[in-house]
């Protein structure tokens, strides 16, 4: 499959990728003990491998640390259900890919909470470095601007963490991914449930480092692959929308 230029990052035939590996559907260990990842991101990753004669080579890392593990280059690429923000962009490159929006998201017993406001009061759980700690900030901002009480926000390694928390009520909510909120809730039925979702939308990315030249041969893979059908393939797989995953040809 012709995927236009080999990225420099790939060495000996091995494209070395961090991830937190705990963020399904986008990359989860599907059962205990299990040695490989499944997810959207491992298929996608694994495509473009191929399309570059490439075997992917995972890190493991917590998802404060994948940015920097890239920096430090203990690996190449990050593909960990991050999101592409102005901030992460003024040091890494990226090829945003990702449609997706944040939900809010409560036990299944709690039919009181319609919209983040309604959390006032409560304790919620985020998972630590990710953007959901900001959006929980703004949350706080609203509250104390209309003399509510602030959410009381719990900070925990893992989005499987986070979820426990939720399940055993030691939290009321956490922000998360739409099709990681679909996957969890049909992971434990009756148990969990959408409460919000924002208008918003914002969009995973790969990361790597800083090389136009390396981002512009990751675009023309995806591109390849789009074209190929296989990004619409790997959609209907995991069961989202097309359109959620789509390569992004032009300038950042």
């Amino acid at each position: 499959m012709a995927g236009g230029t080999v990225p420099s990052f790939i060495q000996n035939g091995t494209l070395k990728v961090c991830t937190a590996g705990d963020f399904p559907p986008m990359e989860y260990y599907e059962h205990p003990g299990d040695t490989q990842m499944v997810g959207v991101e491992i298929d996608v990753v694994s495509a473009l491998a191929r399309i570059w004669n490439a075997k992917p080579d995972y890190v493991i890392a917590p998802f404060t640390g994948l940015l920097s593990s890239l920096e430090a280059r203990r690996c190449d690429l990050v593909a960990s259900g991050i999101s592409v923000t102005p901030e992460r962009l003024k040091t890494y490159d990226a090829l945003p890919y990702f449609n997706t929006a944040v939900v809010v998201l409560t036990s299944a017993s709690d039919t009181a909470t319609a919209r983040p406001e309604d959390l006032s009061g409560k304790v919620i759980a985020i998972e630590a470095g990710t953007t959901y700690e900001a959006r929980a900030e703004d949350l706080n901002s609203t509250l104390r601007a209309s003399a509510r009480p602030e959410v009381t926000v719990q900070t925990y390694p893992s989005a499987a963490a986070v979820i426990q928390q939720i399940l055993v009520g030691r939290a009321a909510a956490t922000f998360t991914q739409d099709t990681t909120a679909i996957f969890r809730r049909n992971q434990v039925p009756d148990a969990l449930r959408i409460a919000y979702t924002y208008p918003d939308h914002n969009t995973y990315g790969l990361y790597i480092r800083r090389n136009g030249d390396d981002l512009q041969s990751l675009r023309q893979a995806f591109v390849t692959l789009e074209q190929s059908g296989e990004l619409a393939a790997i959609a209907a797989k995991w069961g989202i929308a097309e359109k959620a995953l789509a390569a992004v040809p032009g300038p950042q």
